[in-house]
């Protein structure tokens, strides 16, 4: 019942969904676990009907949400680690951070671009699959996006990390 009331005030409101994502996943310290809570969520059907409470479009904002809620532990594991660690969490915000605000801002297409990935049925037998599709594939982007500028986020990492260092 709790759940449902969440996931309705994040159904249409991308913004809130991927706060939501941020939240849980930072107070869990666990992204598997939020998105294994969400995929369990997100396949709960509209009372009498095969759609998704939550639905594909409502359901991506919180993965990335949740892509966003692991750089805080990134960062707490970087505390009193040296610039090198604060370097690999700003590398990660970096990554997860960029990844996130591009699919947002190409929520639609991304969605469409997830469900003409198999598997295909009625949607809240698929949506555990799609969500984990849609982390896949946000992953992969990120990472062919990255791959060629690897030198670039390394000067941004140096410099969110408060300290010059090598790639500076």
């Amino acid at each position: 019942e709790r759940m449902q009331q969440v996931l309705r005030c994040v159904t249409g409101r991308p913004l809130q969904g991927l706060l939501t994502g941020v939240l849980v996943t930072a107070a869990l310290q666990s992204s598997s676990a939020t998105v294994a809570v969400l995929q369990q969520a997100a396949a709960q059907p509209i009372p009498g009907s095969t759609a998704s409470l939550l639905g594909l479009a409502g359901a991506v904002p919180v993965l990335l949400g949740e892509n966003l809620g692991t750089t805080v532990t990134a960062w707490l594991a970087s505390l009193g680690r040296g610039r090198a660690a604060r370097q690999v969490a700003a590398a990660h915000t970096i990554f997860n951070l960029s990844g996130a605000a591009v699919c947002l801002a190409v929520l639609p297409w991304f969605v469409a671009l997830v469900q003409r990935i198999p598997p295909f049925g009625p949607e809240c037998a698929v949506i555990a699959r799609q969500i984990a599709n849609a982390h896949t594939l946000f992953n992969l982007c990120c990472a062919a996006a990255w791959m060629p500028n690897t030198q670039r986020m390394a000067r941004i990492a140096v410099r969110l990390s408060g300290r010059p260092g090598i790639a500076g």
